[in-house]
């Protein structure tokens, strides 16, 4: 099941924002062609503590009835990027760029349409790069040469962004508790309790990547906590908060933990509001992970865990 899964994972991320010709899906194609589903650009986003690998390929158009198979192979292009595009080029140590010289050879089986050839990336070098997190590292890949009847000109290289992703980085929902402590004193009667009616994004923590593994969290707009923003560093299960300019000081209380299991966190901080000086907040919650979006595609709570299986 998980490697099921996995296949239709990594088929649904590749297809997802391409444009498949109708054309070329014709079965009565008298030629068969190579392209690029993607005319100019897609993103592959890898994820901190998942491995961080993804595939590149290209697409064969023929007839539907052919039962033979079909070789691409690809070449990476180490000409400069046009400074215009707002890219720049991977450096090469980055990823198995070794493995791929002079061409990268793949086989599309009889019945298939993709020729796939995987890139890894070498994680110390990459996530210790700022710019690895902006989207603007590309590979430039082209068709060098194929069995294929013909490579469609117009459609014969791309540009594959890369960039990461930090493992917790998504959409959460909540339970909390909020105390008001002024002059030292609970005012039990101004404990709030915060429960999510339904699943909007109003109702939920966003937590999005800053560094490997950093996070910043951003209170739910329906939340007490409403304009509350800090970091977060979560390795493993140990989680701790990094509060910066701008952002809201919060004071650690009690256990604060992250499950990578369930992918629910434990949070229990301290914080003061800038206006009122002398009270303070108590926070007590369970962040409940929803969400989060790769490449476009959701994947939910339900879905992640099935792959954990």
């Amino acid at each position: 099941m998980k490697n099921t899964i996995f296949v239709l994972l990594a088929l649904g991320i590749l297809l997802s924002g391409c444009k498949y010709s109708d054309e070329y899906l014709n079965p009565h194609l008298d030629k068969s062609k190579a392209y690029f589903a993607s005319p100019v650009m897609y993103t592959r986003t890898v994820i901190v503590g998942e491995p961080l690998t993804f595939k590149i390929g290209a697409a064969v158009a023929y007839d539907a009835t052919h039962a033979a198979k079909y070789t691409i192979d690809y070449r990476i292009s180490t000409f400069p990027i046009a400074a215009s595009t707002g890219r720049v080029a991977l450096p090469l140590d980055y990823f198995n760029y070794n493995s791929m010289t002079p061409t990268v050879k793949t086989t599309v089986a009889s019945g298939e349409l993709l020729g796939l050839f995987p890139v890894m990336l070498d994680s110390a070098k990459f996530l210790s790069d700022p710019l690895s997190l902006t989207g603007k590292y590309a590979i430039p890949v082209i068709i060098a040469s194929t069995s294929c009847d013909t490579i469609d000109q117009a459609l014969d290289s791309v540009m594959v962004l890369v960039k990461y992703m930090a493992g917790v980085d998504g959409y959460y929902l909540y339970n909390s508790t909020i105390k008001k402590e002024i002059g030292g004193a609970i005012i039990d009667s101004k404990t709030v309790a915060d429960n999510y009616p339904n699943e909007s994004d109003a109702y939920c923590w966003r937590l999005t990547t800053k560094g490997p593994y950093t996070v910043e969290a951003v209170s739910p707009t329906a939340a007490f906590t409403v304009g509350s923003r800090f970091n977060l560093t979560v390795i493993a299960s140990t989680l701790t908060y990094v509060s910066g300019t701008g952002q809201t000081f919060v004071t650690p209380e009690s256990t604060n933990s992250y499950n990578p299991k369930t992918r629910d966190f434990t949070i229990n901080y301290s914080y003061k509001k800038t206006a009122l000086n002398d009270t303070i907040y108590h926070v007590s919650a369970n962040w409940i992970f929803r969400n989060r979006m790769v490449d476009g595609i959701n994947q939910t709570r339900a879905y992640l865990s099935a792959l954990n299986k």
